[in-house]
């Protein structure tokens, strides 16, 4: 054996390791071969196992042979042992053909060899353990955003961005799921869907989580009927001990690509507003994009990124709607209504509120309102002005908000004004924990001197065994009673019920979206004698509504 010669053949190898095929056989590549004959080499073997443990009982759960001749010398090898950062433990070993053995010099050959191939094993497996992390979210394992990015990427660089669909869903109460039976058999349920998902899908088609029970697919058009029949609903069959059967199901916005998009981030834009309004309306679970849309996906990046820069500049004002008392018709309160002013135009709430409402933005813009009021009455009272109680409109996501109450208190006491003359408004909750955190919210503020009303009151489902749990102050009845042209007799009866249950538990009702006379009328008949409408007012300016201070009075206006 010509030593110097191997040890040459080595140096190149070492230099050159990157051109060895390790997911071959290593016989396949020209520099390695050569030195595998030279040095006797009859077997080279992977040996993979789950940790030391299983190691040690010689359990290893990957047998991977890279090179096999036709005899070797199994009583005879080299070994080389590892741990890779999965934690698994990789051992390489290498056997001399059948019959032969090695020498001392030539073992050491072997072994400088076999550092070799280890050390690119190694480096392998650090390459797809960083590439898994990095494609990959930890909590379930499905491909992530980045991988989404990646794929889309690449479909669109090959100009076949036209062949595929985006599928972006929402899982229809995964959290009512988790409750029902447990977060870990909730977790294998939705690999098992994920599963079923991608069974039959060939790359670059895949599933990614966006986070929480936000997915999108990617799919051939002709795979879309399919999938969205399994995510229309699928009956999954668990352990009877856990849940037998639960129904799977998501909400779909479906974008089919042109390949004439300026990115690949439009197409998950469009798929992901049409399941908004697949979520959002009470049509079928599936949305499919068409152009009308492109104006909702515009408007809402619009307002998102503008956000910011209105808060700093003050765009947002406050506009005051009038409460009146309908036994002598005098200005008793104001629900202060947020406008957008930008420019020369006047952006009402219904054009941005809902966008603010899918992030934290809208409890910034709250705060913001609050502390806007805040400085209004300020203003009046330091005018010589008799102020009057000004509701504030808070969002349901604020029950979030640890320090919910103390952030209201610190605003309102910073302005020092009485906590009489804000009333909070918050509107009613459906789901368990939220009930149980706006309970403890709503008693805080009363605790503290606030009085608190429910918005909307009517529309939800847990309405009547919410006030019986709940401390409010007030109860505004929602406009859907009395807004139609002829009311019916289960609005008056429910009406009828809302006034006198809320009467008996000490809470006040006050009318929202009162418009006639008729209207009066029956709140009066019923009990309820305090509304708000543009009967007596539209939304007011600041500068408006302190005319309305200065003349109370509305039996007086036309």
């Amino acid at each position: 054996m010509d030593i110097d010669k191997i040890k040459v053949k080595l140096h190149d190898l070492f230099c050159e390791e990157a051109s060895i095929v390790l997911y071959e056989s290593d016989k396949d590549n020209i520099a390695s071969a050569d030195i595998i004959d030279t040095l006797n080499i009859g077997r080279i073997v992977f040996f993979e196992y789950k940790d030391m443990s299983a190691e040690l009982r010689d359990e290893p759960f990957i047998v991977n042979v890279r090179y096999e001749g036709e005899n070797y010398n199994e009583d005879d090898y080299v070994m080389n042992r590892s741990v890779v950062p999965s934690g698994n433990v990789v051992r390489v070993c290498i056997f001399p053909v059948e019959g032969y053995s090695w020498n001392d010099e030539e073992r050491q050959l072997v072994g400088e060899f076999l550092l070799i191939i280890s050390t690119l094993k190694s480096r392998i497996r650090m390459k797809e353990f960083i590439e898994y992390a990095t494609f990959h979210e930890r909590e379930l394992g499905f491909y992530n955003s980045f991988y989404l990015g990646k794929t889309l990427s690449m479909v669109q660089k090959l100009d076949r961005l036209s062949e595929y669909s985006i599928i972006f869903f929402n899982l229809v109460n995964i959290s009512g799921i988790n409750s029902m039976i447990g977060r870990a058999e909730a977790d294998i349920m939705m690999r098992r869907f994920g599963a079923m998902l991608t069974e039959g899908l060939e790359q670059p088609e895949c599933l990614c989580r966006m986070g929480g029970d936000n997915f999108v697919m990617v799919a051939r058009h002709e795979h879309v009927d399919t999938l969205l029949k399994i995510l229309n609903g699928t009956d999954m069959n668990g352990d009877a001990s856990f849940w037998e059967t639960i129904r799977m199901s998501a909400y779909c916005g479906v974008y089919h690509c042109s390949g004439h998009e300026k990115s690949f981030s439009e197409c998950i834009d469009y798929a992901q507003a049409s399941m908004l309004i697949a979520k959002n309306t009470n049509h079928a679970n599936v949305q499919f994009y068409d152009e009308s849309m492109v104006r909702i996906v515009t408007n809402t990046k619009k307002i998102e990124s503008r956000f910011k820069d209105a808060i700093i500049k003050k765009e947002f004002v406050a506009y005051y709607q009038p409460k009146v008392n309908l036994e002598n018709n005098m200005l008793i309160g104001a629900e202060a209504l947020c406008r957008w002013n930008r420019g020369k135009k006047l952006i009402t709430p219904d054009q941005f509120i809902p966008v603010l409402e899918k992030s934290n933005r809208i409890c910034s813009l709250d705060f913001y309102m609050l502390e806007t009021v805040c400085k209004d009455l300020a203003s009046w009272m330091d005018k010589g002005k008799t102020p009057v109680r000004v509701s504030t409109n808070f969002s349901r996501k604020h029950l979030g908000n640890p320090n919910f109450v103390s952030d209201v208190i610190n605003i309102v006491d910073e302005y020092r004004i009485p906590r009489s003359l804000i009333v909070i408004e918050l509107t009613e909750t459906t789901t368990e924990s939220d009930l149980i955190r706006l309970t403890e919210c709503v008693q805080e503020f009363r605790k503290a001197g606030f009085d608190v009303s429910v918005d909307d009151f009517g529309v939800g489902y847990s309405s009547m065994s919410m006030i019986k749990d709940v401390p409010f102050s007030e109860i505004k009845i929602d406009r859907s009673f009395i807004s139609s042209d002829s009311i019916s007799d289960r609005d008056m009866i429910m009406m009828k019920h809302i006034i006198t249950l809320a009467d008996d538990l000490g809470m006040t009702t006050i009318a929202e979206g009162v418009e006639t006379k008729e209207q009066i009328e029956l709140l009066r008949k019923y009990g309820c004698y305090r509304a708000q409408g543009y009967i007596f007012d539209k939304p007011l300016t600041k500068e408006d509504f302190e005319k309305v201070l200065d003349n109370p009075d509305y039996s007086s206006r036309g």
